[in-house]
């Protein structure tokens, strides 16, 4: 059972053409460890409200399982990662290899629309970008 929270618009008016999209899928690998992923998520999207370059981001839980996802849309990859760099969020990228369990990935892609959609989040998390913490498969 995947919860999908309502999508947060931050910029209502964007001036690009071209948007990135990132997606993250983290499965918690311990019970322990939920809240005080939580509470962190909780951080990081206070500085996503004010983050700029921000157009729109939600989350997503499936809470029996320990497993969540993120997906955000940026106005361009610089405001992207200046986010990812900044604080509490590069906090909560350095707390994944401790928390993450197997399959845990990110991915990134070039939108042409400022909104945000699960369904080809979840289906680009298929072929991620990366692993944080990979399939027991992958190197």
């Amino acid at each position: 059972m995947i919860l999908k929270r309502p999508t947060i618009t931050v910029e209502r008016s964007p001036q690009s053409r071209s948007f990135v999209a990132i997606a993250t899928y983290v499965p918690i690998a311990r019970w322990r460890d939920v809240p005080k992923a939580a509470r962190l998520s909780g951080r990081v999207e206070a500085q996503i409200k004010k983050a700029p370059g921000a157009i729109s981001y939600s989350l997503a839980v499936n809470p029996l399982r320990r497993q969540f996802w993120t997906c955000s849309v940026w106005a361009d990859r610089a405001f992207a990662e200046a986010f990812t760099s900044a604080e509490p969020h590069a906090t909560a990228v350095a707390r994944f290899a401790e928390w993450a369990g197997e399959g845990a990935a990110f991915v990134e892609w070039q939108a042409t629309s400022p909104r945000l959609e699960w369904s080809e989040a979840f289906e680009r998390l298929e072929t991620p970008t990366r692993y944080y913490a990979g399939p027991s498969d992958q190197p």
